[in-house]
């Protein structure tokens, strides 16, 4: 089979399993899915020809809920096949906008189509002042009307914010647990920062559960999140590869700068190496690697990827990739 009909048979395969109505059972009985897509794999701000920025989709029995929400997810939902009405609920692990670029276009796409519901946007603080934002910017729009005799609903009544904190809890419709811990990614010299906060979900249907690190450097805090959790989906970085191409796109960069760059980038993102230990500590099922700040061909670092995690870790890893699908099966 081809590249392209290999692509367009996953593609046509995910757009049969994803669409599945609400309230279907999975697998056995009364068993209900628990599926991870992820939707982007890019890491970092620079888009690439072949990753789409960071976004997830997470399938717990009736739920469909985006995790990050980087540039290009409403395409990437329409390539798998999800109807966005189905969408109620998103999750956003901190506010760099290669995590949140896509946001808007959620929102406001969701309003436009008039779909039923309000859509709740879990994040850390400064969430609501983001969410309120892009309702300002649907203000227009909303005064123009869509054609349809008579001005649409204000956009304010279609969306919601609720923002988190360190060690927050909360149950969703359906069963759904999600707890957030805030990791290492806005540490400053190893101190957290107190005014800003990125977080990681640890979401669980019944005894099967997924951690996300989101973006984080290595992090007691995760560790305890993904304490005995069936798949740890981690981003990942390949250091060396990264900051040789850094050296190289950005002759500006003085000697000072890119020494703070590399000291940024090795301790508030995680190392194959650091991967392995968090893995290995928390006992995790499995491995799905994501967010990779890896410039160029993924193949190139795939091995010393994989030989650097099972330094420490000996269970399964994947190496997603945009529009790859994970099933957490019943026990």
């Amino acid at each position: 089979m081809g590249m392209h009909k290999s692509s367009q048979f996953r593609t046509l395969l995910l757009a049969g399993l994803l669409s599945l109505s609400p309230g279907v059972a999975f697998a056995q009985g009364s068993c209900l899915a628990l599926r991870w897509v992820t939707l982007g794999t890019a890491g970092g701000p620079v888009p690439t020809a072949d990753r789409s920025e960071p976004a997830n989709l997470l399938i717990a029995g009736d739920q469909r809920i985006l995790v990050d929400t980087g540039d290009g997810t409403i395409d990437q939902l329409a390539r798998i096949g999800m109807d966005m009405r189905l969408v109620r609920t998103v999750f956003i692990s901190h506010l760099h906008l290669d995590h949140s670029g896509g946001l808007g276009a959620v929102i406001g796409l969701r309003w436009m189509n008039q779909f039923p519901g309000v859509l709740t946007v879990y994040g850390p603080p400064g969430t609501k002042e983001v969410v309120d934002g892009i309702v300002a910017s649907m203000g227009p729009p909303a005064r123009i009307g869509f054609g349809l005799g008579a001005l649409p609903p204000t956009p304010a009544g279609s969306v919601r914010a609720m923002e988190l904190r360190d060690g927050q809890s909360i149950t969703l419709d359906g069963g759904v647990t999600v707890k957030a811990a805030a990791n290492s990614h806005f540490d400053h010299d190893g101190k957290p920062d107190p005014a800003n906060i990125s977080l990681s979900y640890r979401f669980a249907l019944g005894s099967r559960s997924i951690t996300y690190t989101g973006d984080t450097g290595p992090s007691d805090a995760v560790t305890a999140l993904a304490s005995g959790t069936d798949m740890l989906v981690s981003e990942v970085i390949d250091l060396d590869r990264l900051m040789k191409e850094i050296r190289e796109r950005r002759v500006d960069a003085s000697p000072e700068m890119l020494v703070s760059m590399q000291k940024h980038l090795s301790t508030h993102h995680l190392l194959p190496a650091d991967i392995g230990t968090i893995a290995f500590k928390a006992k995790a099922g499995k491995v799905v690697l994501t967010h990779y700040a890896i410039p160029g061909l993924l193949s190139e670092s795939e091995l010393s990827i994989r030989t650097d995690i099972g330094k420490a870790y000996a269970g399964p890893v994947d190496l997603a990739r945009d529009l790859s699908s994970f099933d957490l099966g019943c026990r």
